[in-house]
């Protein structure tokens, strides 16, 4: 038997044999599905594969895999301008064949532009920001079933169309499991970034609207300069006639930050104030 770590701290015990099999077919079948894809990513773009990158651990594996299958790709980082400098360093330091790319506009003035916050379900930052990028390509992502219910339908290669232009999305770990991914990370790459020891079982954007609460309040600690842009843009969202039923700056802040609707947010604030009340 041998102790296996998972992403969220546990340790997991498994049969070694049995986990070392499972692996091994693992990294068998994304080694296939690189190289018999290559030829159409050859065929779309000369450069091979683009590789998206983001410095996490998913992207760190497909990075190895893409190497290890001999496949021909060019990595790309699409920089969104609210990365953790963690991950910006680590990047720079441990991958500086990747490819960076900035954006024509930061995320704070995509706000402004946009005159609203990005939601769960409204993110224009990936819109504008990640998803314009690789046209014309069969992108490796890191996407995993295990990351949340939202996949679980994600298919291996799936086809899509950005202004007119085809583009492939071709995920080789699909159905690798948390405890696959940081085994392959610890023992065959060696390294990933610092975030991961400090409580963050994914890394992105501060405050990403997929991010739990306390991962938000986590990467506030970490990086308090972004709640003043944060609010910066926000209130240039008021100026502008937008969360006029918000007291000020600070509740909508709080709000976004919530992550639930603004209907229950404020029916949770007259709640209080009842409460509050009741007491007196």
């Amino acid at each position: 038997m041998e102790w296996i770590w998972a992403d969220d701290g546990n340790i997991l015990q498994k049969s070694i044999e049995t986990f070392m099999k499972s692996l091994d077919h693992r990294i068998k079948t994304s080694l296939e599905l690189l190289r018999s894809n290559e030829e159409l990513a050859l065929k779309m773009n000369p450069d091979g594969y683009y590789l998206a990158f983001s410095g996490g651990k998913d992207s760190q594996v497909i990075y190895e895999l893409c190497k290890m299958a001999g496949v021909k790709f060019k990595a790309h980082f699409n920089c969104t301008t609210v990365d953790p400098k963690e991950v910006l360093r680590f990047i720079r330091k441990k991958y500086p064949n990747v490819i960076w790319h900035r954006p024509e506009k930061s995320m704070f003035k995509l706000i402004e532009e946009q005159g609203c916050l990005p939601l769960r379900n409204m993110r224009f930052c990936c819109r504008l920001i990640k998803e314009i990028h690789g046209v014309g390509s069969v992108v490796v992502t890191g996407v995993r079933r295990a990351e949340s219910r939202n996949r679980t339908k994600h298919k291996v290669l799936m086809h899509t169309c950005v202004k007119g232009e085809d583009k492939f999305m071709l995920a080789p770990i699909l159905d690798w499991t948390n405890a696959e991914v940081w085994y392959f990370v610890r023992n065959i790459i060696g390294h990933y970034c610092e975030l991961y020891d400090k409580g963050f079982h994914r890394i992105g954007c501060i405050l990403c609207p997929n991010a739990s609460v306390a991962i938000k309040y986590k990467e506030l600690k970490i990086a308090p300069r972004f709640e003043y842009a944060y609010k910066k843009a926000i209130q240039k969202c008021i100026d502008n006639g937008k969360y006029q039923q918000f007291d000020n700056v600070d509740d909508v802040f709080k709000w976004w930050i919530s992550g639930i609707s603004i209907k229950k947010y404020m029916a949770n604030k007259d709640q209080l104030k009842i409460n509050l009340n009741d007491k007196k």
